[in-house]
């Protein structure tokens, strides 16, 4: 699994990004390489994916996610 590291250092464990399928906004874990959508059951490859965020912690990426959806419904 790849480490990737932060502006200050911190370690960076997950990954927000767009599935190619339907667009939907999913979360995986940095290293990982490919994730199922939720929505549509599409097999995203992450190296393919559209990156929104690498983020430290399960909480903050799901605090991005939600800011987005709220954005994208308005």
């Amino acid at each position: 699994m790849e480490k990737v590291f932060g502006a200050c250092g911190e370690k960076l464990e997950y990954v927000v990004l767009v599935c190619n399928g339907c667009g939907q906004f999913l979360i995986a874990q940095v290293g990982q390489k490919t994730k199922n959508c939720n929505y549509c059951g599409a097999s995203v490859a992450l190296w393919k994916a559209k990156k929104i965020a690498n983020v430290a912690s399960a909480r903050e990426a799901s605090r991005i996610v939600k800011e987005l959806k709220m954005k994208k419904g308005s």
